[in-house]
């Protein structure tokens, strides 16, 4: 059979069947190269908001170190309103704030927030600002952060023998005293084992000759407590040179506290009440300032969480509050007595696991137990970097993250 050759119809339908194919073929060019170049510019689009997000962010957290910075006089300002804590901080020792931030001249579009974070039972001291910025109409949003040191506390010193019982004054026991007084010992027994650190540390011994230095029957005249009193083989020491307590020089308080001034702790215990830390709470509260006159009659504190008590002036003004019989406190007592001994004469007390900070003497002691624990000092001993300045907000190193963690 023979095949017959394309007639001039076929060839023009081919031609045409192949012209066709060539525009689908250079038109799906030209839409991918359209659409490329669209994604190109929404990508471009997105990495300008979203760059700009971040640049208002920053703008945020800068405002918010400003607000710190403004409150380092009195920190707990910073605070003064109460906002809901960010997704990942969780736990009753949360305190979160809102920080009023303004919008940005150059970045007017942008809301702008910011939160400050901490931990008012470990680290009051160290506050994390949550910085964001959105922009509805672009969809975008970005966060940043960055923890700052304030000032809520000064560093504690460092005690190289701390004491069970430290004072500004004479000790004596009143006419059938129930007393103990135990050192830090070795193996951690209280009243037994061998002591590691002196059972009483004054830092006020009546100079009765008047020649300037104190000899050893001036410091036992002055630390006279019985050996029965003193279990565990604790020492008792004082000055050796006579320095003079009026006006009084709150020896005792700055020995344990340092520079930590009535006003710092009496503004951590007001946050800790305020969030509704309680003896009970988890985590239980670990700060009390006590303005009240009346004895103190609540079992507070554990080995895990102790304590630290302030009995302030205000609540010494007459006398001392006394601590209730069957009462146990662990962690560190501190009496504010002005370096007026009779604010203390005749003191009944339960039992101190930690330390017993007295701002005068102890004439006349009728009851109580003082023993000496390792982590009496754990309440208020908060972690400064070494060389850092505690008086002024500072950033944290390496702490600034940007969005989630």
């Amino acid at each position: 059979m023979t095949r017959q050759p394309p007639t001039r119809a076929q060839h023009g339908a081919i031609t045409l069947l192949a012209a066709i194919g060539l525009v689908l073929l250079a038109s799906l060019v030209s839409f991918y190269s359209a659409r490329s170049v669209l994604l190109d510019q929404l990508a471009s689009h997105n990495h300008a908001h979203a760059s700009q997000a971040r640049l208002a962010a920053d703008a945020a957290l800068a405002s918010a170190q400003a607000a710190a910075m403004a409150s380092a006089a009195q920190p707990h300002t910073l605070f003064a309103s109460p906002a809901r804590c960010p997704p990942e901080v969780s736990g009753a020792a949360w305190q979160c704030a809102a920080l009023g931030i303004a919008r940005h001249p150059a970045l007017p579009q942008f809301q702008l927030s910011a939160i400050a974070v901490r931990d008012l039972v470990l680290s009051p001291h160290v506050v994390t600002l949550h910085a964001s910025a959105s922009n509805a109409g672009q969809h975008s949003l970005a966060s940043v952060r960055e923890s700052v040191f304030i000032p809520t506390l000064a560093p504690a010193p460092e005690l190289v023998t701390p004491a069970a019982l430290v004072l500004n004054g004479c000790i004596s026991e009143a006419a059938g005293a129930s007393l103990r007084v135990c050192p830090l010992s070795s193996p951690n027994q209280a009243c037994s084992g061998t002591a590691q650190a002196p059972a009483v540390l004054t830092h006020f011994v009546e100079d009765t000759q008047g020649d300037g230095s104190l000899s050893v029957a001036e410091k036992n005249a002055c630390l006279a407590l019985s050996p029965t009193s003193l279990p565990g083989g604790g020492s008792q020491t004082g000055p050796n040179t006579a320095v003079p307590r009026s006006p009084c020089n709150r020896a005792a308080w700055s020995s344990v506290l340092g520079h930590t001034t009535d006003a710092q702790l009496q503004a951590w215990s007001a946050a800790q009440e305020r969030h509704g830390l309680h003896a009970q709470s988890t985590p239980p509260r670990s700060v009390y300032w006590i303005d009240s006159p009346s004895d103190w009659q609540h079992s507070v504190g554990t080995a895990d969480h102790p304590v630290l008590l302030v009995f302030s002036a205000q609540a010494c003004a007459q006398r001392c509050p006394r601590i209730g019989a069957n009462v146990r406190i662990v962690g560190s007592v501190v009496l504010d007595a002005g370096c007026n001994d009779d604010k203390m004469r005749g003191w009944q007390a339960g039992t101190i696991e930690g330390q017993l900070v007295v701002e005068s003497g102890l004439p006349e002691w009728r009851s109580g137990q003082v023993l000496a624990q390792p982590q009496a000092r754990k309440a208020y001993t908060l972690h400064w970097p070494q060389g850092i300045d505690a008086t002024q907000v500072q950033r944290v190193n390496g702490s600034w993250s940007e969005g989630k963690p």
